[in-house]
């Protein structure tokens, strides 16, 4: 049987590429949208304990020309803590400079009946 899962808010209540605070379950948490996409993780950086929330979403430099624009990948797939800079993958939690030792908890998310549900286990 599936479960109901944690209702965060009104799909509507997210507006596209913005980061916001919610809690649910006892857990302060932060959902990114983008589109149709949300992503959810636990909203305390590893590092110092800042609160990811009050980052920013951004991508990955690709390459950068002298004196040109830089030109990003991943575009808006990186959340960026507002403290000292280390940035999380938005899909698995992990940071991109040590995905493996540092990583914040990421949760799997469904839209039902215009719905955004968690799954907390």
């Amino acid at each position: 049987m599936a479960s109901r899962g944690v209702d965060l808010g009104a799909v509507e209540a997210f507006a596209d590429g913005d980061v916001q605070r919610v809690e649910a379950g006892g857990r302060g948490l932060v959902v990114v949208r983008r589109g149709d996409v949300f992503y959810v993780l636990r909203d305390i950086c590893p590092h110092q304990g800042a609160r990811l929330s009050d980052g920013q979403v951004t991508g990955q430099v690709a390459e950068c020309s002298l004196g040109g624009e830089a030109i990003l990948a991943r575009d808006g797939e990186i959340l960026v803590c507002p403290w000292h800079g280390w940035q999380f993958d938005l899909c698995t939690g992990r940071s991109l400079v040590d995905g493996e030792k540092n990583r914040v908890r990421s949760y799997p998310v469904r839209i039902a009946a215009g719905r955004v549900l968690l799954e907390l286990d």
